[in-house]
């Protein structure tokens, strides 16, 4: 970790954070939002996350990767859902709300689906994206993408000639979180039997956090007294 640490601040300056999501919002992974119920909910989680981000001091936060969800993954809960609609509406949505708590969203390019890319550009949602190379800042010219394109080493000029001023107040975070945990809990079969994080079972129910208050929360859907409203995403 130390080690990782080391080269993400010799790779961004200090005020661009490049951390899971789960770090800042506790428990609430991309993947996690590729599940919910009420996609539009994903807005929220970015003004929770941006707030935070704020506090500690940060102008921008990197988003990503701009891939979808495979079973290949080695990490599946630090991608959205297997559709690139979906993804790309869930990173429109997350970063409009970063934006709004007064955080630069910049998507990370290092892995490039070409149909998110293109859903990015039909939602207008053409954020910065930051890249490890010539060859992938001439792909996101050839797709037609109408954002701006950053090497590592560009980025930083970047944040600090648009940093956004502005602050939000008066934002329940803790409030988010749990709806986020609780809109995105999935319903997979009748088998009475809960998952914490564990992407492609195929019964069960799949819960993204170990909170009392949201397993309380899925024995009740296990038991017939609400209802599960997540998606599967894959």
């Amino acid at each position: 970790m130390l080690l990782f640490l080391i080269i993400f601040q010799t790779l961004f300056p200090a005020n661009i954070a490049k951390i899971p999501l789960d770090e800042i919002l506790k428990d609430v992974s991309l993947l996690c939002l590729g599940s919910l119920g009420d996609l539009t909910l994903s807005y929220d989680a970015g003004l929770a996350a941006g707030y935070l981000l704020k506090q500690q001091g940060y102008n921008a936060y990197v988003v990503g990767a701009l891939d979808t969800l495979s079973k290949d993954d080695k990490d599946p809960l630090n991608r959205v859902n297997i559709s690139a609609f979906i993804t790309a509406h869930v990173y429109s949505l997350f970063a409009r709300g970063l934006a709004t708590a007064g955080v630069i969203p910049i998507f990370d390019g290092t892995i490039l689906d070409k149909e998110v890319v293109v859903s990015l550009n039909t939602r207008d949602a053409t954020y910065p994206i930051v890249v490890d190379s010539e060859v992938k800042k001439t792909l996101l010219n050839e797709l037609g993408y109408k954002g701006s394109v950053f090497l590592n080493d560009e980025i930083g000029k970047y944040v600090d000639s648009i940093k956004l001023s502005w602050k939000i107040t008066n934002v329940d975070v803790e409030g988010i979180r749990k709806k986020l945990l609780k809109n995105s809990i999935v319903k997979l079969s009748d088998e009475k039997k809960i998952h914490v994080n564990e992407p492609f079972i195929e019964s069960g129910l799949l819960v993204f956090s170990d909170d009392q208050e949201i397993l309380r929360f899925a024995k009740d859907i296990l038991d017939g007294y609400e209802n599960a409203l997540g998606r599967r995403p894959w």
